[in-house]
């Protein structure tokens, strides 16, 4: 096993990030917390059992004698494993079995690491423990979608509208037709650069032929994120004016008022913003995303009223709070939209693993879906966005179980739509990308950049039809296949 602090971050309370810092000192971790609390400390580890996984200790008290790291990360994962059992109401399940059986293992080993006097045996022990807990921890996770995709969808088969794909506006619709119409939402980036190149003439060009595509395919398209401050979507003529926020909120007004004028009748739903509470290019507190989520809102309605919104979270673990002066929490965003009465139908959170962005590491299946239970009391529909390379791109970014492949894709896939799918307020999947890009982007797409299907299309068709039906209650013949 070999840990990697260099993306490492502090947690408070509720596992959310807090700022301070981290220094290695002497083959010691020293945490520091901005504000003197307990914290827990996230950091990546690679197993070669389960992969190289973003996972966290329990919060630990401040002291001068130091705590064993991975006898800290295999407690954290045993404690987990309790609260989710608990949570979920699963420990007498038949579907458990295998999972509790696991963590029983890891307890067993966890408490032999704890008497030891051996520091050497130890540190063996709590790896072994560490593994053990979060081999129990997936295969709970794959229990508890399994039960629950039955009862949710036992009398009643799944709505028509529940996988969708992301594409690329600068590939041409006929050129991935057959691929894109095997789901049911096509998700449409909005450029704000080159729609509106300079100020008040605007050029739907590069959108309008998925709009038409979608017209004729009988699709529904998600339009957005209609706020996006990445540097590459701001026009040059609003980025020169860069920290000037009377600029934005204007440039944002009209931009949101011209595409909802044209696109309004041909939208199914409206992406208002992507990424705001990142704080990350352009500085922004938070009263002033709340005032541009607004606007956006305000501006996109005024034609039609009737089409819901969405509002995207890319990286819903929150890590750069911990790392990033002015960022806030993506629940900390959604409560204030929220309490402002701001119209937000739908969330979309953004699991997108293997990526360089240090909020996009790769996580085990049981974080991502108690980040999801995280969501239910909100009472808003939400919308899962998956991703995950077929292909080794940076090795450090993190992988499932196996390096990347087209095979582990296609397998991690499987594994995260039914977990999402389960939750009775998740209304919809979304994979992140239908066609890979350039050799320098993530192969996130089903589809090759030649064009050729990946396994995990399939896959996902496959998992799509099978909620078309009714699916019936569940039955304990199911265990061996949802465990393995």
């Amino acid at each position: 096993m070999s840990i990697n602090i260099a993306r490492a971050y502090l947690l408070g309370p509720n596992e959310e990030a807090i700022a301070g810092e981290i220094r290695l000192s002497d083959g010691q971790l020293e945490c520091v917390p901005s504000i003197r609390r307990a914290v827990a400390v996230n950091l990546e580890c690679e197993m070669k059992e389960m992969g190289r996984l973003s996972i966290s200790t329990c919060l630990l008290e401040q002291r001068k004698e130091p705590y064993s790291l991975l006898l800290e990360l295999a407690r954290h994962r045993i404690k987990h494993f309790i609260a989710k059992c608990e949570d979920w109401q699963i420990w007498d399940h038949p579907a458990a079995v295998d999972a509790l059986a696991e963590w029983n293992e890891a307890r067993l080993l966890f408490t032999g690491a704890l008497t030891t006097q051996d520091r050497n045996q130890a540190d063996d022990l709590s790896s072994r423990a560490l593994i053990k807990g979060l081999q129990a921890s997936e295969k709970l996770a794959v229990a508890h979608s399994a039960v629950w995709l039955h009862r949710r969808f036992a009398v009643k088969g799944a709505s028509k509208m529940v996988l969708g794909v992301r594409v690329d506006p600068r590939v041409q619709p006929a050129n991935t037709a057959d691929a894109a119409k095997t789901f049911d939402m096509i998700a449409l980036p909005l450029s704000w650069a080159k729609i509106e190149r300079s100020p008040g003439k605007f050029d739907f060009s590069s959108i309008t032929p998925w709009f038409d595509w979608a017209t004729k395919a009988g699709r529904t398209i998600l339009a957005g994120p209609v706020i996006d401050l990445n540097p590459a979507n701001v026009p040059s003529w609003i980025a020169a004016k860069r920290g000037d926020y009377s600029a934005l909120r204007d440039g944002i007004w009209n931009f949101s008022d011209a595409i909802g004028r044209e696109f309004a009748g041909r939208t199914g739903m409206w992406n208002i913003a992507s990424g705001m509470n990142d704080n990350d290019w352009w500085p922004l507190n938070l009263e002033q995303m709340v005032e541009l989520s607004r606007r956006a809102v305000v501006g996109l309605r005024q034609t039609r009223k009737t089409v819901p919104t969405l509002l995207e979270i890319p990286r819903p673990f929150g890590h750069e709070v911990a790392v990033r002066p002015g960022a806030v929490t993506p629940r900390a965003l959604v409560d204030a939209l929220v309490t402002d009465g701001i119209h937000i139908d739908c969330l979309m959170l953004q699991f997108v693993m293997g990526e360089t962005s240090s909020g996009r590491l790769t996580r085990d299946l049981l974080e991502m879906s108690a980040l999801l239970d995280a969501y239910r009391p909100l009472r808003k529909s939400i919308f899962v966005a998956l991703g995950a390379p077929s292909s080794v791109g940076d090795s450090t970014a993190g992988y499932w179980r196996t390096t990347w492949s087209t095979s582990s894709q296609a397998a991690w896939a499987s594994r995260m739509f039914s977990i999402a799918m389960s939750k009775p307020h998740v209304g919809m999947v979304l994979w992140e990308s239908l066609m890979d890009g350039d050799a320098s982007q993530p192969t996130h797409g089903v589809l090759s950049g030649d064009r050729k299907a990946k396994p995990i299309l399939q896959t996902l068709v496959s998992l799509r039809r099978s909620l078309d039906a009714p699916i019936g209650a569940w039955k304990s013949t199911e265990r061996n296949s949802a465990a393995k």
